[in-house]
């Protein structure tokens, strides 16, 4: 803070011991530290001070915030201070449904009359069956003509692993 080196404080402590003499030097040097430690009080208790003055202006800054709040509309609020620019209310106040159901504003021809706007509805088609799905009998093979004539049909031949399949279903 003084930024005394070694030399000047050895020169201070010469000069104190010529102007005070040896007798009165332990009491100056008491009297100066209880000053000094006095001094520290008193500017420890000043900054408490202070602190403790900015606190209450903090804490009333919030009550004022707080009572405001709550006489002029939490959605007021909520509008001044979040949403300034009022970004986010438009995106909440726009419904999508409308747009759809809105009448074309596309002026027709003249003479021809404006067919009416049907909204445009998507459907996805079902996802395919999983893999692993067990598949449906095949179907018989379909009757020949030689075989329409003759009035008799030969019974077909089942794949062994449809066969399988019947046997672990049922």
């Amino acid at each position: 803070m003084f930024d005394l080196s070694w030399s000047h404080i050895a020169i201070l402590v010469v000069v104190a011991l010529l102007v005070l003499g040896p007798k009165e030097l332990p009491n100056a040097i008491r009297t100066g530290a209880q000053l000094l430690r006095t001094g520290r009080k008193l500017a420890g208790e000043f900054r408490s001070g202070m602190d403790e003055l900015l606190r209450e202006a903090e804490l009333e800054e919030t009550r004022r915030t707080i009572s405001q709040a709550m006489s002029e509309g939490v959605e007021k609020t909520l509008a001044e201070n979040v949403d300034s620019t009022g970004e986010l209310k438009a995106a909440i106040s726009t419904d999508p449904l409308k747009e759809l159901e809105a009448p074309s504003t596309t002026a027709a021809p003249s003479g021809a009359a404006a067919p009416e706007a049907t909204p445009t509805i998507i459907e996805h088609d079902a996802p395919p069956a999983p893999p692993h799905s067990i598949l449906p009998p095949e179907a018989p093979p379909p009757v020949t003509e030689a075989a329409a004539e003759e009035g008799t049909k030969e019974p077909s031949p089942v794949p062994a692993e449809s066969q399988d399949q019947k046997q672990s279903a049922g």
